[in-house]
């Protein structure tokens, strides 16, 4: 016979407490950007930074991490290691020198990926979602934010 207020499993309401809290850290996180920004001099709206950022988690923070910085737990195990993308220094494009790589070279490189370097073909995702994970790529570096100099520099979305 039970007693009346005993506990028919105790830890119950911690396991309940805990499946709570991480249930609660599955809803989707408040916007991160509240206002539109201008990187390499175009204008991109807070709904396209906002769906790369959210791509970003998903997709490129295992690897380059969350900041960007190529720490991300992921990589580790990659020789080379990702992309420092808050440095904005970039290989793999059609720019000369330090300059920075155009849309179209970032595009490239997210759907062919990078063969024998860790980068995945991103190929299968959707030209909008890829355009969107380009233009929070770019909120990674200062860089970015500079004006530009080259007034024929494509813009966002030219390929």
């Amino acid at each position: 016979m039970r007693r009346r207020g005993a506990r028919i499993c105790p830890g119950l309401g911690a396991g309940l407490l805990a499946l709570g809290l991480a249930l609660g850290a599955c809803a989707e996180p408040p916007p991160r950007f509240t206002e539109a920004m201008v990187l390499g001099g175009v204008e991109v709206s807070v709904d396209e930074l906002n769906a790369g950022a959210k791509l970003y988690g998903l997709h490129c923070a295992s690897c380059h991490g969350f900041e960007g910085k190529g720490d991300g737990p992921a990589a580790r195990h990659l020789n080379p290691g990702p992309r420092d993308l808050k440095a904005g220094d970039f290989v793999h494009k059609s720019t000369p020198g330090d300059a920075l790589p155009t849309d179209a070279d970032l595009l490239r490189v997210l759907r062919e990926g990078l063969p024998g370097r860790g980068m995945p073909a991103w190929g299968g995702m959707r030209d909008e979602d890829l355009r969107a994970l380009v233009a929070y790529i770019k909120t990674l570096s200062p860089r970015w934010r500079e004006p530009v100099s080259d007034p024929q520099r494509p813009s966002a979305g030219s390929e």
